[in-house]
């Protein structure tokens, strides 16, 4: 049980701090886009502050986990997905952009996401659900 909820914590912690690195100073976030290129990522956001309550809530659902002792596997599938979502903009944005742009915070980003779901399959073969 340890181990899920250090899990739990440490991914929890990674997320709401991602979230509020999306509500900090633009230079803290993202260099200015050059002229002709696209970002998914800066679309979402013009939304409305979609990344800062998707990475703080999913975060708090970890960390929330962590400390109920349960809701492991339901708060890591919504961090994956939250991670698959914005890494996919990542991606998507670099694909669209002429001349191509670096793809590895998106590849990075995807990784965390499958990561996350890995974590829950792990979690729920050993009833920490």
């Amino acid at each position: 049980m340890l181990g899920a909820r250090l899990a739990a914590a440490v991914t929890g912690c990674m997320n709401v701090t991602v979230g509020v690195l999306y509500i900090s100073p633009e230079e803290l976030v993202r260099r200015p886009l050059q002229p002709g290129q696209v970002s998914a990522v800066v679309w979402v956001e013009s939304v409305g502050p979609l990344w800062f309550f998707g990475f703080v809530l999913t975060g708090l659902a970890l960390l929330l986990a962590a400390v109920r002792q349960r809701g492991f596997v339901a708060a890591h599938i919504a961090a994956g997905t939250m991670g698959a979502f914005y890494g996919g903009c990542i991606l998507f944005s670099a694909f669209l952009t002429e001349p191509p742009v670096p793809i590895v915070h998106g590849t990075y980003a995807a990784f965390v996401a499958v990561l996350n779901i890995a974590i829950a399959r792990g979690d729920a073969e050993r009833g920490h659900r």
